[in-house]
């Protein structure tokens, strides 16, 4: 009989990029496992051998019918009754101990986020500070009863110390879609995934306005959530004053093979972080989906992102305050010379899904 295994979240879709694509699919195609996976409701309800879906529907903002849902969540997943639970988020903490109360099913916090330095690592406030020692509280608690924590990131190792001894590293590679990289005459720059200031997306936009310069029949497409309103409402202003700025952004995550289509059009993506207290360790998923679907990107040099990014291949190293755009320019007219592997295994998702599946094995022989 298949062992049951449940991945819950509370605002991600059911057809998240990690939950579905990534780890569901990865165990599902064991024939070991029945995988289910609770989550909000996306535009279309995948369908995959193994894996069953509990969409709900819910907004961000809907903080009372949050409270609400997790008792929701809890129930369903008290009908599965799964053998493992996999949480990927703080809000699910306590209701994953009611589980294993009450089931006796083995626990995984999926952790995705330094929640506690997201929320006060720039400009936070009283409430902000109150709230993220909350979050750190029940996760420090949660190493009673957790079997084991996945960590997307290798730094959280080293920051959160609940995860210490009890953590395994499946980082947020690139998941294999076959794709066709379209050649275009005109340079089509790509910011792809979550947007955000400090993310990189100003960057990215005063690299366009010097593009064009040189380049008037170049286009910018900006593809990705945005949480922050007041950066919405900047970016549809900027679209409407800027020649060939598109966008292709929500309030709710992109379905992922919208944004794997974004970079098979593109001619060069932008990778504007600039190391600080909440990104400075981490290693956005786009750098390895570059390096993976062979598109060039610029990311700013003598970081940990340019060096990483230069061994697995793509990466152009450069000084965002003094891009020289003529030397950008010549290094894209012959883009294959930036990879130096036609297949760069370090960057994909085979590479880390070995290691959910050591994890399962130990956790269900481990009773």
């Amino acid at each position: 009989m298949k062992k049951k295994i449940v991945i819950a979240s509370v605002l991600k879709p059911i057809d998240d990029v990690r939950a579905y694509w990534k780890l569901s699919q990865s165990i599902a195609k064991t024939n070991k496992y029945e995988v289910n996976i609770i989550g909000n409701v996306s535009k279309k309800e995948p369908c995959y051998e193994n894996i069953k879906f509990y969409p709900h529907s819910i907004r961000g903002s809907q903080w009372i019918k949050r409270w609400f849902l997790r008792l929701k969540i809890m129930f369903k997943i008290l009908r599965i009754k799964p053998d493992i639970l996999i949480i990927t988020t703080h809000e699910l903490i306590t209701v994953s101990l009611l589980a294993r109360l009450l089931i006796h099913c083995k626990v995984v916090y999926d952790v995705q986020e330094n929640y506690y330095l997201n929320l006060i690592g720039i400009n936070p406030n009283t409430l902000k500070k109150i709230y993220a020692n909350l979050i750190r509280l029940k996760e420090k608690f949660s190493r009673i009863f957790i079997s084991e924590y996945w960590l997307a990131e290798k730094c959280y190792s080293k920051q959160l110390s609940f995860v210490r001894s009890k953590n395994e590293v499946i980082e947020n590679k690139a998941f294999e879609v076959p794709i066709e990289r379209n050649e275009n005459k005109e340079i089509q720059v790509l910011y792809s995934g979550t947007i955000s200031h400090y993310g990189g997306i100003d960057r990215a936009i005063i690299f366009y306005k010097e593009l064009v310069k040189s380049e008037p029949d170049a286009s910018l497409k900006i593809v990705g959530q945005v949480h922050d309103t007041k950066l919405k409402l900047k970016l549809e202003n900027e679209a409407n004053k800027l020649p060939n700025l598109s966008l292709h952004i929500s309030y709710d995550p992109i379905p992922h093979p919208e944004i794997i289509q974004a970079i098979s059009n593109a001619s060069v993506g932008v990778i504007g972080y600039t190391p600080n207290r909440i990104n400075g360790g981490k290693i956005p998923t786009k750098l390895y989906e570059y390096s993976r679907y062979r598109l060039p990107y610029l990311v700013e040099q003598n970081t940990p992102w340019s060096t990483i990014g230069e061994s697995i291949g793509g990466a152009i190293p450069v000084d965002f305050n003094d891009i020289s755009i003529e030397k950008t320019l010549k290094i894209l007219r012959n883009p294959d010379r930036l990879f130096k592997n036609a297949y760069p295994k370090n960057a994909t998702w085979e590479h880390e899904s070995s290691r959910i599946l050591t994890s399962l094995n130990r956790l269900t022989n481990n009773n």
